[in-house]
C-alpha cells in the first residue's frame, strides 16, 4: 500500500510539473512591442583652455571654421570680441588632441532636453569686479558695464529639425549679484507672481543660430586682441596671475540612439578643476 501511495504522489507531482499557463494576449503583445524611443535632445559641451594668445585657439582654429550668422551679426560679434563657427568632420587634429586631454579641458557636460527648453553653459567666473564694453547695435555706441559677483555663460536652446539635425540657439549672458525677488506676470497675464531670480544681463542681439549634424562641432570663443569686451569676460580666466583663454565646444544630437559618427566623444576631464581654479585654491 505504501508503495502504491508513493507512486500516486509522484504521478501527481509529475503531472503538475507539466502544466504551463498560457500567457495572456496582452503579455504577448507587450513582448513583441519594440522598446519606446527616448525623446528629446542631448547637448555635449566642454571648455578648451590654453594660455592667453595661444596660436591655435586664438588664430589657427578660426581658419578651419564656417562662420555662422548674417553678415551684420558677424560684424557685431567681432566688435564685441566674439567668434562663432562650425567645424565639420573630424576637424583639425589639434582640436581632437585638445578635446581628449585632461589637462586642457574644463567642465565637460552632457545635458538632456526633454522637459526643459534651454540651459546656460557656464564659461567663466571673473574674480572681483567685472568690467567690459558691449555694443548691441551696429549704429549705436558701446556701453560700459561694471558688475560684481559675475558668472558668465552661454544660453543654449536646441531644437530638432525635420531632417534629424539639431538647430542650436546660443546667447551670451552674464549673471551677477545675489538672488532677488521679482514680480513677473503669469502665463495668461492676469496677475503677477513672485519669483526668486539672479539678476542677468541677456544679450539676445548677439545671439546666433547654427544647425548641427552628427559630425559637427559648434565653437564659440574670443579674440585675445579685443580686450575689455564682452568676449573677454566670457572666455578668459586667471591662473595665479597667468591669463588663460577658453573656447566652448558644443555638439548636439537627438536622444534616440543612432549609429555613432566617426568622431571621438567630448569627454575631457571629469573631475579636474581648471588651471584657474587650481591657482585660486592655492592663494
Amino acid at each position: 500500500m505504501r508503495v502504491a501511495g508513493l507512486l500516486l504522489v509522484l504521478a501527481c507531482v509529475s503531472g503538475a510539473g507539466c502544466v504551463h499557463r498560457r500567457p495572456s494576449v496582452t503579455t504577448i503583445v507587450k513582448s513583441l512591442t519594440p522598446p519606446r524611443q527616448i525623446e528629446g535632445l542631448v547637448v555635449e559641451s566642454v571648455l578648451v583652455e590654453q594660455p592667453l594668445g595661444d596660436t591655435f585657439i586664438d588664430r589657427d582654429l578660426w581658419t578651419e571654421v564656417t562662420p555662422v550668422g548674417s553678415p551684420e551679426t558677424r560684424v557685431l560679434l567681432d566688435e564685441n570680441g566674439l567668434r562663432v563657427g562650425v567645424v565639420s568632420g573630424t576637424g583639425p587634429q589639434k582640436l581632437q588632441t585638445l578635446l581628449g586631454s585632461e589637462t586642457d579641458t574644463v567642465s565637460p557636460q552632457l545635458t538632456t532636453f526633454q522637459m526643459r527648453k534651454d540651459t546656460v553653459l557656464p564659461t567663466a567666473t571673473p574674480p572681483g569686479a567685472c568690467q567690459y564694453e558691449v555694443r548691441t547695435d551696429l549704429g549705436g555706441r558701446a556701453t560700459a558695464v561694471e558688475l560684481t559677483q559675475a558668472r558668465c555663460g552661454v544660453l543654449v536652446r536646441p531644437q530638432q529639425t525635420a531632417d534629424g539635425r539639431v538647430r542650436v540657439w546660443c546667447e551670451p549672458q552674464v549673471q551677477h549679484g545675489d538672488r532677488k525677488q521679482w514680480l513677473r506676470p503669469n502665463e495668461d497675464g492676469t496677475k503677477f507672481a513672485q519669483h526668486n531670480e539672479v539678476p542677468t544681463e541677456k544679450y539676445a542681439a548677439l545671439g546666433v543660430e547654427a544647425t548641427l549634424g552628427p559630425d559637427d562641432y559648434l565653437v564659440l570663443g574670443w579674440d585675445a586682441a579685443a580686450a575689455d569686451t564682452l568676449g573677454s569676460v566670457l572666455f578668459s580666466a586667471d591662473a595665479g596671475g597667468r591669463p588663460r583663454q577658453r573656447v566652448l565646444v558644443i555638439r548636439a544630437r537627438p536622444a534616440t540612439p543612432q549609429p555613432p559618427p566617426d568622431l571621438p566623444p567630448i569627454t575631457g576631464a571629469t573631475s579636474r578643476p581648471s588651471v584657474a581654479a587650481q591657482a585660486a585654491s592655492k592663494k
